[in-house]
């Protein structure tokens, strides 16, 4: 498969993604993780990449179907269910640093660095390569 070939399948992929994932929105507005979780277990269970069985659930699961967890796939079946789900309600992951106060003189500097890591390919890995170089001395 040529470059060419191969950006074009990326790029393509991450426009699906991207539309179904505003669709599922639309589809679970207002709904909790839970009934997302359960309504796309099964659906994520069977792609043809995972074709994890789901099983009657155990203790507090009892009464509801999971996947089967000696299954080769479980683990990542479980993973891309979850970041299904957490893509569907919107998370973005913790917002701890949201409800930091961030000093004005290390916005600057973080601006900056931001700023002069810009020029290079994987510029956040970068920035945050660096950040923890400089508290490793």
């Amino acid at each position: 498969m040529s470059t060419k070939t191969t950006v074009h399948a990326v790029i393509t992929a991450a426009f699906a993604y991207g539309e179904g994932i505003a669709s599922l929105r639309i589809a679970f507005k207002g709904k909790a993780r839970d009934a997302v979780t359960k309504a796309l277990l099964p659906e994520v269970a069977s792609h043809p990449k995972y074709l994890v069985p789901l099983v009657p659930g155990e203790r507090k699961a009892a009464g509801t179907k999971v996947l089967d967890k000696t299954h080769a796939n479980y683990e990542a079946c479980r993973k891309a269910l979850q970041r299904i789900v957490k893509e569907v309600l919107g998370e973005q992951g913790s917002s701890k640093t949201e409800e930091m106060e961030i000093p004005e003189a290390i916005l600057k500097a973080a601006a900056q660095l931001a700023k002069l890591c810009a020029e290079y390919e994987g510029a956040r890995k970068l920035a945050s390569t660096a950040v923890a170089h400089a508290f490793s001395k």
